[in-house]
């Protein structure tokens, strides 16, 4: 996937960002920047973009980016509410050479693949998050090395972009994978065909699947798969009492045996076992 540049601004006084966004969903396209990114999701649901990872995210979702690292979070067309993050954006060089910052340094380098927090870690971390938008600029940043110093031991991190993943940066085919992001979203229930992806982006079939793989690291009925499944997985929580077939065929998938197959290969669930777990049943 290809990514635009998104300049950082900061206000005066400031050695980094910290801001609160709360709109309808969120509206940034594939984008990066030479700044680290820690960004906590608040409300909202969807697909996170990280690299070549494709992942659901959720509110207390935590991820910290390195430079330079594309990404983006994507809200599903129908979702109503808000969107709403809370996100840190800082230099590396910021923080030296100082070796009571070893830890730190550590942590940033294995953020160029974006590391994923969980459990006490994530939610100690946002807390600090929390707090950080109410400070002044000198315990902000104090703060802030507080918050990295915890991140780096923190347990159950997870990587995300692949090891060998080689971002490319063409901002005048930006629009290109919009269409096909667009055209996916909103063909889904109906039934998504490559040809038609493949039209969008101004390119025949065969060049489409070439193009596709190379920039966003999977084929693309492996996305849309991975869309899908994001999709049912919410439903899955957010309507109870609905059947499992009648979400599945809603959203595409007109074969049990294969929706299953993909489901738990992403899931590493069966439907109604993923219901349960996530209703703490």
């Amino acid at each position: 996937m290809l990514a635009q540049f998104e300049k950082v601004s900061l206000r005066p006084g400031e050695s980094f960002a910290c801001r609160e966004f709360a709109t309808a969903r969120f509206f940034s396209p594939f984008h990066f920047h030479p700044e680290c990114e820690l960004t906590l999701i608040e409300e909202s649901h969807g697909l996170r973009f990280v690299g070549d990872s494709i992942g659901r995210f959720a509110v207390g979702d935590l991820v910290l980016l390195g430079p330079q690292l594309p990404h983006y979070w994507n809200n599903p067309p129908e979702w109503r509410g808000r969107a709403r993050s809370i996100v840190v954006q800082f230099l590396p060089g910021m923080f030296g050479g100082a070796p009571e910052l070893a830890a730190v340094q550590r942590l940033l380098q294995r953020a160029a693949r974006g590391v994923h927090f969980s459990g006490r870690a994530a939610r100690e971390a946002a807390e600090r998050m929390r707090r950080m938008m109410g400070l002044a600029p000198l315990p902000r940043l104090l703060l802030l090395f507080e918050t990295l110093g915890a991140l780096a031991s923190a347990r159950g991190t997870r990587l995300l972009a692949s090891a060998g993943y080689a971002p490319e940066f063409n901002v005048a085919d930006q629009g290109r994978l919009a269409r096909v992001l667009d055209y996916v979203n909103t063909a889904l229930a109906d039934g998504v065909e490559q040809r038609e992806a493949a039209r969008r982006a101004g390119l025949t079939p065969a060049a489409f699947s070439r193009y596709f793989r190379r920039k966003l690291g999977h084929t693309f009925e492996a996305f849309v798969n991975e869309v899908r499944v994001g999709r049912i997985c919410r439903a899955l929580v957010d309507e109870p009492d609905r059947a499992v077939a009648e979400i599945a065929f809603a959203n595409g998938y007109n074969n049990l045996a294969n929706f299953n197959r993909q489901f738990r290969r992403r899931t590493g669930l069966a439907p109604l076992a993923y219901r349960r777990k996530q209703r703490g049943l």
